[in-house]
């Protein structure tokens, strides 16, 4: 509750403040009204979509690029007019007209937080003004407007304005720019004419009225620049007491905006070009990709039928071992396969198993014992020493037998300093199987797809970079990196089975039927009971060994012992063992896993501070006068 009152206490007394900006300029309008005696009034809006603390807009009124105070379509100076904002959802130049804008009040200083204020920095050819107003995933409209002081310059017999209305500002991207510059009346003289540079996709056209232009373009980066020129008839600025002059002709503009014009349609044929061939390469590696995997997976990753289409299997397949089963029906080794090979141990009479009373415990504990290692195998030893030796540490019993539990199991999987130990002798046991299952050449290989897949990314690589220097916005292109990388991973995984392996896998998937519906068979339909004990250690190793020791325990209730005295009844220490070894052994690398981690953790944690509290590290156009950019904060 203290926290909650504090917590409270502190929104009261600071300021709102949004810590990390995330949005985008969704919008920026410009009305440009030329004026009769020159000057030339602006008004932008400017809309933000997302999170943010305000907007910061630079307006110059001198080209600072051409560095001269003489140079001819500069302006003489800035007048700001209003700064205003609101909430919006939609916008168009109507709402420049909108009644519901709030002021903003000039500040000396103001701080994240703090809404319809802004503070101005004033430079050599304009000011910097930083317009605070907090959002939180909202969009708002900036309302600037301001005017430019003799910016149409005069020759003999027309007027000319040259004006950046848009320059680099380092920081956003700009999604729908419109900008109309209107004249002071309609003009329908040969001298009207309009000329705009930067993006090629942009485009600029006379209105319906012919009193002005409109120019749009639908993106801009971030260090783009968009300037319009306009000629018009010289009468159309009726105060020219205090304008510019120039001696240049209109033939002389016609003359340096032809060379531009022809310079960009050669431009934008060479992007055309590029785009097309950029375009058909992005397509045809599509078509490689699709066609090539159809055909690579039914050469290399299609596996051949079995001929074997029984649901049901009781027969073994003795040609190896049960651990290699998970390694034919997963292609790796799960844990399942350490339980079984340890049933199996069990079941050949290699190990002895008996259950430790305990009155505290909710599970069952086992004790195994060592009894002989005839007839193992070389994994099984591995197996043996792992489990004897290390988990069991060289304990012995009574008969000098070694022994090792469930709960040794438990307790030297999870030990600091006995973790890495269990991982890694699990790992070599591990390896070996994993060497086995690879020797009975249930799977095949190949490199070839491998390298196609590799060429393809490289393929893909070039062509997206190809299209992305040359500003292609295809689509399909722009997938291509993760297309390509997709391709890859799936040529490098792609295998398939061998006959044998076809053949194998579908008995044993056939003998897992099997076990999972031991159940419902009758009685008389299963197998003679001696071999329920071996069934267990396939059930282990399919991760049935609970389901099936429950179905034989029911069944075994059903056999009537009296009357048949010779029929085998297995130990119930067996049938009950599955199911609680399966859990140990999951459990026992899964806290081998985690304090691994959790030692590597401690071994290797850094802090820092700086009075942050926090943890780890510490530490084409442009050549018209001024400028105006602007950037989110």
């Amino acid at each position: 509750m203290k926290k909650i009152i504090y917590t409270i206490f502190l929104l009261l007394i600071f300021p709102f403040s949004v810590k990390a900006a995330n949005y985008k300029i969704a919008n920026q309008l410009i009305e440009a009204q030329i004026l009769t005696n020159g000057d030339l009034k602006v008004t932008e809006l400017i809309v933000m979509d997302g999170t943010f603390n305000g907007y910061e807009k630079t307006l110059e009124y001198g080209n600072s690029l051409v560095n001269d105070s003489s140079y001819i379509y500069d302006a003489s100076g800035l007048e700001l007019i209003d700064i205003k904002a609101k909430y919006v959802n939609k916008v168009s130049f109507e709402a420049m007209n909108d009644q519901d804008f709030e002021d903003f009040t000039e500040v000396s200083y103001a701080t994240n937080g703090d809404k319809a204020k802004y503070t101005t920095n004033r430079g050599y050819y304009g000011n910097t003004y930083r317009l605070y107003y907090p959002a939180h995933n909202q969009k708002v409209a900036f309302l600037i407007t301001y005017k430019l002081n003799r910016v149409v310059v005069m020759h003999q017999d027309f007027a000319e304005l040259y004006w950046n209305f848009i320059t680099p500002n380092g920081y956003d991207d700009i999604n729908d720019v419109q900008i109309k510059v209107l004249l002071p009346a309609a003009d329908n003289s040969n001298y009207f004419r309009l000329w705009a540079h930067g993006d090629l996709s942009g485009e600029i056209n006379k209105n319906a009225s012919n009193d002005g232009v409109i120019a749009t373009i639908s993106y801009m980066d971030k260090n783009a620049v968009l300037d319009i020129r306009l000629t018009f008839d010289g009468d159309l600025i009726t105060d020219k007491s205090n304008i510019k002059t120039s001696n240049e002709t209109l033939e002389d503009i016609l003359e340096v905006e032809e060379e531009r014009a022809r310079v960009a349609n050669q431009l934008r044929e060479t992007l055309k070009k590029k785009r097309n061939t950029t375009i058909a390469l992005t397509i045809s590696l599509y078509v490689i990709m699709i066609g090539g995997g159809i055909g690579i997976y039914f050469k290399y990753g299609k596996s051949p039928k079995s001929g074997y289409y029984s649901k049901y299997n009781r027969e073994f397949i003795d040609d190896y071992n049960v651990e290699v089963i998970d390694y034919l029906m997963n292609r790796k080794i799960t844990p399942n396969a350490m339980s079984a090979s340890i049933m199996n141990l069990v079941y050949k009479k290699n190990i002895k198993v008996e259950e430790i009373a305990s009155s505290n415990s909710k599970k069952k504990q086992y004790l195994f014992i060592l009894d002989n290692t005839l007839n193992i195998n070389d994994s099984e030893q591995i197996l043996i020493d792992f489990l004897f030796d290390k988990v069991g540490k060289g304990a012995k019993n009574a008969n000098e037998q070694k022994i090792f539990s469930t709960l040794d199991l438990k307790n030297y999987a999870s030990g600091t300093k006995t973790c890495s130990t269990f991982i890694n002798s699990y790992t070599k046991w591990k390896n070996d199987i994993i060497q086995k299952g690879v020797a009975e050449k249930f799977y095949e290989t190949s490199g070839v797809p491998k390298v196609i897949g590799v060429v393809v990314m490289i393929l893909c690589s070039l062509v997206f970079t190809y299209g992305a220097s040359n500003g292609v916005d295809f689509p399909l292109t722009s997938l291509l990196m993760i297309a390509g990388f997709i391709f890859m991973i799936f040529t490098i995984v792609l295998y398939k089975k061998t006959a044998k392996g076809s053949l194998h896998y579908d008995k044993w998937k056939a003998f897992k039927n099997f076990l999972d519906d031991f159940g419902s068979f009758e009685l008389k339909e299963l197998p003679e009971i001696v071999l329920w004990e071996r069934y267990l250690v396939y059930a282990t190793v399919f991760g049935l060994a609970d389901k099936v020791q429950k179905s034989m325990n029911v069944r075994i209730k059903e056999i009537d012992t009296s009357m048949a005295s010779d029929i085998y009844i297995p130990s119930y220490i067996y049938f009950d063992l599955g199911n609680t070894l399966s859990s140990s052994v999951n459990n026992a690398l899964s806290s081998a896993y985690n304090r691994q981690a959790a030692n590597y953790a401690n071994t290797h944690s850094s802090s820092s501070s700086g009075g942050g509290f926090g943890g780890g590290f510490s530490s084409g156009g442009g050549f018209g006068g001024g400028g105006s950019s602007g950037h989110g904060f």
